[in-house]
């Protein structure tokens, strides 16, 4: 899937057969336990484009089924097994480390691992990456035959009570570039406030691009979320330094206010360790964020007409961050109660991309009482 030279760049494809590879070879070389650690973004791109598979398959994380299927689809022989090895996909290898699962490939082919290294686990891995590609082309009901459609737009609205607060809580179901109508989304960002690249599938580089002004041709003409949380650094002498977990940032909503999204908070909740690629989540940064917006949100007010009144949260932390999405909503939600129990006049919403993350929240809703309907957003 070359690009075109036609084509303005905007138009592209981010996804090519060369940047699936160099994502493949590093997934192969950290092996599959590191997988929620390490920067893969062509193959999560990849990944959001393919629905998962339906329950019953090998693996519901997005990564790694998006992996499992292509290389079902290389068929029998040792093509297909040396890849399975190769990638540690064989029942038990998923934390061999990369020399053994490599050794173990190149028995496959009867060959020393020095000359597979040379040859055959480029050719595997090339092989992989074009049936990833096609994966991404092919329809949906064709990927995997017996999954149903993806649930996207889909709300849940409850009356939720915890103790003597009431207060109803809206779960979405959708990309949180597609919310509507809420006053302030809340996403995680790291201790630094750097931002990911927009072509990224984390809520933060969603936000990003969404709130950006672009050209006919799509180029970003103005990128206000990013402009405006550099200006804070600069103003809070922070440039190059971390800020304290927990921080909250706000910036404007860019041109998600034409979907009635008036303010962005940024949490500071994953903390990059240094010389590595991964983060760590202190969940105490989670409740610490909540507050912080809550004060914020007390603080701003009445500088809206009509007054803020709505806020959502994704499940902070749960993506880089590597936290079990039942732990991030855990924190969220009673530090919300412990909020509201105080000033019950919030709408409280969550949103998810997924229907198996909506499904963690609404667990966690429903050990209390509620009631409530599911129903398309209005």
């Amino acid at each position: 899937m070359a690009e075109h030279p036609g084509l303005p760049s905007a138009q592209r494809d981010p996804l090519s057969l060369e940047v699936i590879v160099a994502d493949l070879r590093i997934l192969r070389e950290r092996g599959l336990v590191r997988i929620r650690h390490t920067d893969l973004a062509a193959l999560r791109l990849a990944a959001d484009r393919v629905p998962l598979p339906p329950p019953g398959e090998p693996d519901p994380r997005p990564v790694e089924a998006l992996l499992r299927a292509a290389v079902r689809n290389l068929g029998e022989g040792p093509l297909a097994s040396a890849a399975e090895h190769s990638f540690g996909l064989n029942r038990g290898a998923r934390d061999r480390p990369a020399q053994d699962r490599r050794r173990r490939a190149a028995q496959e082919y009867g060959v020393s691992v020095e000359r597979f290294r040379k040859h055959h686990e480029r050719v595997i891995i090339e092989q992989v990456a074009e049936e990833i590609l096609k994966l991404c082309m092919v329809p949906a009901a064709r990927r995997f035959p017996n999954m149903e459609p993806a649930e996207l737009a889909r709300e849940t609205t409850l009356d939720y009570r915890a103790g003597d607060a009431r207060f109803p809580v809206t779960v979405h179901v959708e990309p949180v570039e597609l919310l509507r109508d809420v006053d302030v989304v809340v996403v995680s960002a790291n201790t630094y406030l750097e931002m990911p690249q927009p072509y990224k599938a984390s809520v933060s580089a969603a936000i990003r691009r969404a709130a950006a002004e672009r050209a006919p041709d799509g180029t970003i003409v103005t990128d206000p979320v990013l402009d405006e949380l550099r200006a804070w650094m600069r103003d809070n002498g922070r440039p190059g330094l971390p800020v304290i977990a927990g921080t909250v940032v706000v910036t404007s909503a860019g041109t998600l206010s034409q979907q009635g999204i008036r303010r962005i908070y940024h949490a500071a909740i994953v903390s990059p360790r240094p010389g590595t690629n991964d983060y760590d989540v202190d969940p105490a940064a989670i409740a610490m964020a909540v507050r912080n917006t809550f004060a914020i949100l007390r603080s701003e007010r009445a500088q809206f007409t009509p007054p803020l009144k709505s806020v959502v949260f994704p499940l902070l932390g749960a993506g880089r961050g590597g936290l079990d999405p039942a732990v991030s909503f855990a924190w969220i939600l009673t530090t919300v109660e412990r909020e509201i129990s105080q000033d019950g006049s919030w709408d409280i919403h969550f949103v998810a991309r997924r229907r198996a993350t909506a499904d963690v929240i609404l667990a966690g809703l429903s050990q209390r009482e509620t009631h409530g309907e599911t129903r398309p957003p209005q």
